[in-house]
């Protein structure tokens, strides 16, 4: 049938296809689909046109639509629910990271968290240092897998200052969180394994997780803490393999998990036999430090120590503390991976633990967040947002006539970028409307103020 048959037709979406390119038709429509997400034209949870009436208005074969609807199902674009036909994923923000991000180079970034670089000259001074010893051809070559002896020590004094105690041999040293995160799920799980966690989380779990076939079953919050009766449910009616936390300042949401939950998480992971994925990120801004859940079941639970937020972003480096039964397969998968994390990366993250200029680098970064944090409460309190003095972001709720995407594009507009709680939620659950605030980002406190009063006059528009 023609397209134009179609002018008057109630359709919730009708792609404009040039079949006149060189690419196949079925490319164009799944591009087109991703184009008007990007676009905003497409939501999370939209109901896409049923596939015979899309070929029908295209004029192309049934399969046609089909094969353009795999593409970005496989992309995590799409979720067909049997019966019901077939939506935009609820997490479809997750899914494209760098959605829209044409014209950020105008925009006060607000979006991405960035830790603050200030402090950055302090592991300049510790490079040109490096350079300069009469040894420096040792940390350019091969070195151990897992990691060399000495940068372990380190690790090992690191980690302590969090509240974990471990032997060396529990130690393995890897390239950042990211990597981490892709080291530790191909080498304890399996395609289809089924993985519990909050049901907003840091995307980047979700992209090595649907990477490798991994599935992420969301755990809904009650009264801002885990619901742990959801939780023992999940483990009775799914065959959870694990569960991934972040349980200080945990992103997006800030909230730092308290003793008790901890203990009711063990006491789960021990039950139904989980193996914990302990994120330990933003645990250098806590001033008050919780026992990670690695010590109360370490061996259970791995712990993730990344230095790229409390000492520099540019230097991928991460303490990994795993059991024993474990260590030969995270081993063997950084050989697979990486063959190796950096010496030399390694040595100059080591060299200032060792001479506590790591700790004087996080001291000097939590009093400027906690500056930035007085600006925010000031502009933006008066409205339900998230986090203390000590958080690297924000989570601002909103008015319930906004959506999460509504109001990032709105305020990108304007000239601020936000992340909105659609890129954060695991599965289709329906989640109250925010967005994390990136205080952290914005290179200066005026750009931090400015972009403030933006988010501020945008919730007041309405």
């Amino acid at each position: 049938m023609p397209v134009n048959s179609f002018e008057n037709y109630p359709m919730t979406w009708k792609p404009k296809i040039e079949k006149n390119n060189e690419n196949p038709i079925y490319l164009e429509i799944a591009q087109a689909l991703e184009n008007d997400i990007r676009k905003g034209i497409l939501q999370p949870n939209d109901k896409l046109p049923p596939q015979r009436e899309l070929a029908d208005f295209l004029d192309v074969n049934l399969s046609t639509i089909a094969r353009a609807f795999k593409i970005c199902t496989s992309k995590g674009l799409l979720s067909g629910v049997i019966g019901r036909g077939t939506y935009i994923a609820a997490d479809v923000m997750a899914n494209m990271p760098m959605l829209d991000e044409a014209g950020l180079e105008s925009c006060i970034n607000m979006g991405a968290s960035h830790p603050l670089y200030e402090q950055n000259h302090y592991v300049v001074q510790s490079m040109k240092r490096l350079i300069k010893k009469a040894n420096i051809e040792n940390i350019l070559k091969y070195t151990e897998t897992s990691g060399r002896l000495s940068h372990k020590k380190s690790a090992q004094k690191w980690i302590e200052y969090f509240g974990l105690k471990t032997e060396l041999e529990n130690i393995v040293i890897t390239s950042g969180l990211q990597n981490s995160l892709a080291i530790l799920l191909s080498s304890l799980f399996h395609y289809g394994d089924k993985i519990a966690t909050n049901e907003l989380i840091y995307p980047g779990i979700k992209n090595v997780a649907n990477m490798l076939g991994i599935q992420l079953m969301p755990v809904p919050y009650d009264d801002e803490k885990i619901d742990i009766q959801a939780l023992e449910q999940l483990c009775k009616l799914e065959n959870i393999k694990g569960i991934f936390v972040i349980p200080d300042y945990h992103n997006p949401t800030t909230i730092t998990m308290s003793f008790e939950e901890r203990k009711s998480l063990v006491a789960l992971a021990e039950k139904y036999d989980l193996l914990c994925l302990e994120d330990g990120t933003y645990s250098f801004l806590t001033e008050r430090k919780i026992l990670p859940i690695t010590s109360l079941i370490p061996e259970r639970s791995i712990y993730i120590s990344t230095i790229s937020n409390s000492i520099c972003a540019g230097l991928r480096i991460a303490f990994v503390v795993a059991p024993t039964k474990v260590i030969m397969r995270i081993t063997n998968a950084i050989n697979n991976i990486n063959v190796m994390s950096s010496p030399f990366e390694a040595e100059l993250v080591s060299q200032m633990i060792e001479n506590e200029l790591a700790i004087k680098i996080v001291d000097e970064k939590i009093k400027e967040i906690q500056e930035r944090n007085k600006i925010t409460n000031k502009v933006l309190g008066g409205y339900t947002i998230w986090g203390d003095l000590n958080s690297q972001f924000r989570w601002l709720m909103l008015p319930t006539f906004w959506t999460g995407t509504q109001f990032e594009k709105k305020l990108k507009q304007k000239g601020v970028q936000v992340f909105c709680c659609e890129r954060f939620v695991v599965g289709s659950n329906s989640i109250a409307p925010a967005v994390r605030i990136a205080i952290c980002t914005p290179s200066t406190i005026r750009d931090l103020e400015k972009g403030l009063y933006i988010i501020k006059e945008t919730l007041e528009d309405n």
